[in-house]
Parts: structure tokens; sequence; C-alpha cells
């Protein structure tokens, strides 16, 4: 028995992710393939544009078999605690295989990176914090120190992609979990604006959408991630910008000196400057411009800000175990599926209802925040099914 894993985010779901799973699919040969998909606030702290029920009607659409949802705490994390908690909920739901995208093709130069960054040196460590002492944010100091411990590196985590496959393998190295890693080259540009049909970047396909360029968009997507984008903004059933302002800058401004000192991942007066840009930005983007240089990129303020609206503290992340339970979002109809999950170290819950007695309160809150963005009741997700096709 093989079960292929990939973790996504699918949002949207375009031509890209389609050749991934399609490529991953056709070297591994599984019997099954499992997706574990962000939940309403995705790994750099914003709001999904379309909710995890509709991501995993698509990831079925696609090929996937079952799709299940990564908690909110471990979604909104740096590289490399995303990674660990999402390769942690896939090895325990009996995956045996890790498909993910790479700029860099080299599994050698990827193990090699995620070994020193396992097992490093003292050398290396003096680099690091010598770098970092000079004023640079750590992803930067982080690939600086890599780049003259492992010359052969040279750039590789420069590249998003290349960041979070050392990642994957850091954990699967962490949890000694029995996954093979399966490296798919990634085409196309992660950060180009200019959409190319074949392999759109995601964020050039929101910003398209939301601009009304329809046609670039819809060219980069599947039909029916087009067919479902289209239901949803004629339903306006997408997160409003607006409202999420709205609610950040009023969650910022109402905060206590004691609050802003309880957020996760502070250093160096960053909760001051966040509050005191929090009195005159007028939402998330201009606040986050004012806070981003070469000390604080912007996706760990985009997550600090996720944090401050999910009110999460220190204690919170410490706490935090791995994944104790899996909550199934979508599930292809194989009736002979569900019988391998009877023995799993973690339980699939396939009803909201029984895993809101089990989820953390912050991913019940991320739910309710994410349906008053859209201006839907925060019965959600409660009135829904899980997806079947």
């Amino acid at each position: 028995m093989s079960i292929l894993g990939i973790i996504a985010e699918y949002d949207p779901f375009h031509n890209g992710h389609l050749y991934h799973l399609a490529e991953a699919k056709k070297r591994v040969q599984p019997d099954f393939t499992y997706i574990v998909l962000s939940p309403c606030l995705k790994q750099r702290g914003t709001f999904s544009m379309l909710s995890p029920l509709d991501r995993a009607r698509l990831a079925l659409e696609a090929g996937a078999d079952a799709v299940f949802a990564l908690p909110v705490l471990w979604a909104v994390r740096d590289a490399e605690h995303y990674a660990l908690g999402a390769v942690s909920l896939l090895s325990r739901l009996g995956a045996t295989h890790l498909a993910f995208g790479v700029e860099t093709d080299n599994l050698k130069l990827l193990r090699s990176a995620a070994d020193l960054l396992e097992s490093p040196s003292a050398a290396f460590e003096s680099v690091l914090k010598n770098t970092l002492s000079s004023g640079i944010g750590f992803p930067s100091a982080l690939s600086s120190a890599v780049r003259k411990a492992l010359p052969q590196a040279a750039d590789l985590l420069d590249h998003p992609n290349n960041v979070l496959a050392v990642s994957y393998l850091r954990a699967i190295r962490q949890l000694k979990a029995t996954l093979t890693p399966v490296p798919i080259p990634r085409t196309g540009d992660y950060h180009s604006s200019f959409i190319m049909p074949d392999s759109p970047s995601a964020s050039a396909l929101r910003d398209a959408l939301f601009r009304g360029n329809y046609g670039d968009a819809y060219a980069g997507m599947p039909p029916y991630a087009v067919s479902l984008i289209r239901r949803r903004f004629l339903e306006r059933c997408m997160p409003d910008p607006e409202i999420r302002n709205t609610l950040l800058i009023s969650r910022l401004r109402s905060m206590s000196v004691s609050d802003y000192a309880q957020l996760p991942d502070l250093s160096e007066g960053l909760e001051n400057a966040l509050r005191h840009a929090s009195q005159s930005a007028s939402g998330r983007d201009e606040l986050i411009g004012m806070l981003t240089g070469v000390r604080y990129p912007a996706a760990r303020i985009s997550r600090l800000c996720a944090h401050a609206l999910l009110q999460v503290t220190p204690e919170d992340i410490l706490s935090l175990p791995l994944p104790e339970n899996a909550l199934l979002l979508g599930l292809k109809k194989k009736p002979d599926m569900t019988a391998l999950w009877k023995d799993l170290p973690v339980p699939v819950i396939s009803s909201f209802t029984e895993w809101k007695k089990a989820a953390h309160p912050a991913d019940l809150l991320a739910w309710r925040l994410w349906a008053q963005c859209c201006r839907l009741p925060d019965t959600l997700p409660f009135t829904e099914k899980t997806v079947s096709i």
C-alpha cells in the first residue's frame, strides 16, 4: 500500500498545482493521495480567498482522494514549524511518500542543507550569529550562513519552495518518519506578477481576480476551478479586504501594552513598532509596509497580525502538541478508504460538530473571522458537511 502525501494551500487551485499533483501521482503510482491543506488562515498569515471546503473540492476534482485540514496554529508559522506540523499529520495518517515543489531539483543538495540545519557546526552557528548581529533578518542571515558553510548550495534558500523543501526534509528527520521525499521541479516564477497559463503564481492569480482581470486569471486555472470561483464572486463569498482591515486595526488599537508583550515571536522592540504603526495605519497592507525592512520580513509581520487576531500567546505556541486529530475536509467516494483509518495514531474526524469539541479555540476563531470577512454567519463551518464527490 502506497499513500502519496502533499502539503498545500491551493488558493486558488491553478494549472501549476494540477501539473504537480499529476506528476507526483505519475512518479509514485500511489493507491491513494492525501492532501494536508491550510485552513482559513494560510502560512504567511493571510486569509484564504476560498474556504477550506471549496479548496478541498478542487483538490478532489484534480485527483486527490482525501483532504485534511492543518490546525491553524501549525499553519500560521515559519517554514520550519509549518512543515513539522504538516509532515507529522501526514505521517500519522499513514502516508508513505511526500511530494513537494522545488526550484532546485537536487535531492542530495537539499538533504545536505537539511542536515546542516539539523546538526549545525560551531562554525556555522558563529557565522549565523555574526550575520544576525549586523541587523539582517533571520531568513536572509540563515541563507547567507548556509551559503558560506555549504558553497555548493549557493542561493538554495533564496527560493521559497526550496526553503519549504528543506523544512520538510528536516521534519522527516526530526520525526523519524518513514516518508519518501519526491521533489517535483517547479516551472514558472513564484513571485511573477505576469500570469503564465501553464504555471502561474497563486498571488498573481489572486491579484488579477480582485482587479477584475478575469480572462488572464481564468487561463491559468482548470475549468472546474474557474466555475467555482465564478460562483463565489457572484455570491460575494470571499473575504472583503475592508472588513479584514477594520477587524485587524480595531484589534491592534484595542490591545494594551501587556497584550502586545504577549504576542509570540517578538524581538528587539517589534511589539512597540507594531503598536505605534497600528495607530496611524489605515489597513493591513499599509501596516506591513510601514514595518517591513531588512530586519523584519513582511511574512513575519503578517503572521504577527494573524496571531493578534487569533489572540495567540507564546504559551499557546510552546505548549502546542503535534496535530492530535485530522479534520476531514473532503473525500472521494471509495468504499475501501475509510477502513485504513481505524487503527491510526491520529483519529480522523468527519463531523464539524465533533471537531468543535476537539479543536483549539484558535481554529474556531479563524473560521469565525473568515466568515465575518465574507459577511457570512459565524456558525460556519458547523452548518457545512464534508465534501464528497
